[in-house]
């Protein structure tokens, strides 16, 4: 029988944490058939082998993706939605799991009873691995406190928040939109791979959320956004404003969202020109911001000047941490 809902999830050396997921999808309390496709990206810890059993004893329910190599995050995304036959995605990376065994149930009688809703999120809790802190009900209760708004200038903005692990979506309008424009969705020019989904499903449909946390978001020490590799976070969000820009031009959005992510990408290219002793990228980030802070210069001169750049050098342990 072919399943109303697939939940799609993508994992890489997320043995400690595969478990978790995967019970927490199959624990689901439904009246509908599901099932879970795993894209597996030849982890080296033993996730491999975790999800083959899973596989294995879970026969009718899971479909498992591999390959003989890594193929990357973007690779392994793309190919495992390719395999999705359900009317409705579910997303739950391999580090993240739902606490509530109600979700799906509760997000498809959603979407069900309101055919113009393209999207329904959730609330979710926040656990932070390294100390294991859960910061439970995030978005009702973070300081930041996000607007439960979701139209396209708020999620370029950041000020409505949307986790990949508390969505369910209908699979005809995603495809749509990845097919129009594979640029956006299957190159590797954005690192990015979500956001830029919700924000045209925004343009499509209604998007709504359930002010109930559904889910469970793990912020593992490494990961895109969290790593003491500080070049790779910076390139990341680098990426993140540059496709950021390209919607805007794209469909015409408010120029002041497009200067926004202009003025992040000049001031983060800045940082990265610092870190990678690169003197030409930080003369190619200099022309390009309007108004420069101090610290701004701080970083200019710190990477034009060798011996400036020697006397500051501890300057870099100061931005550890990258805010957009």
């Amino acid at each position: 029988m072919k399943p109303l809902v697939s939940v799609m999830m993508i994992t890489y050396n997320h043995a400690r944490y595969i478990k978790k997921a995967i019970e927490s999808v199959l624990q689901q309390k439904v009246d509908f058939e599901f099932e879970l496709v795993i894209g597996e990206d030849c982890s080296t810890d033993g996730t491999r082998e975790i999800v083959y059993d899973y596989a294995n004893r879970y026969k009718n329910k899971i479909k498992l993706i591999t390959s003989e190599k890594n193929v990357g995050m973007k690779k392994n995304s793309l190919r495992t939605y390719k395999v999705l036959r359900g009317q409705y995605i579910a997303w739950c990376e391999g580090d993240d799991f739902w606490q509530s065994r109600n979700k799906l149930q509760k997000q498809v009688d959603y979407l069900e009873s309101h055919p113009e809703c393209g999207l329904v999120y959730s609330d979710y809790n926040k656990q932070y691995i390294k100390n294991n802190e859960i910061i439970y009900d995030f978005l009702k209760n973070n300081r930041e406190k996000y607007i439960n708004e979701p139209n396209v200038e708020n999620i370029l903005l950041g000020k409505t928040k949307i986790l990949t692990c508390t969505v369910v979506a209908r699979r005809k309008l995603v495809a749509a939109l990845i097919r129009d424009d594979p640029y956006l969705y299957t190159n590797d020019t954005f690192l990015m791979g979500d956001t830029q989904l919700w924000a045209e499903i925004s343009l499509k449909s209604e998007i709504t959320m359930i002010e109930e946390s559904l889910a469970t978001h793990c912020v593992l020490p490494e990961s895109a956004t969290q790593s003491k590799d500080i070049k790779k976070v910076l390139k990341f969000w680098i990426s993140n404003s540059e496709m950021c820009i390209y919607l805007c031009e794209k469909h015409s959005l408010n120029e002041k969202i497009m200067e926004i992510h202009e003025n992040i990408s000049n001031r983060l290219m800045l940082r990265l020109a610092y870190y990678e002793n690169d003197k030409e990228l930080a003369e190619i980030a200099r022309k390009k911001i309007k108004k420069m802070r101090i610290k701004d210069f701080v970083w200019y001169y710190t990477v034009k000047n060798d011996v400036l750049r020697i006397i500051c050098s501890p300057l870099g342990a100061l931005y550890t941490t990258i805010r957009k």
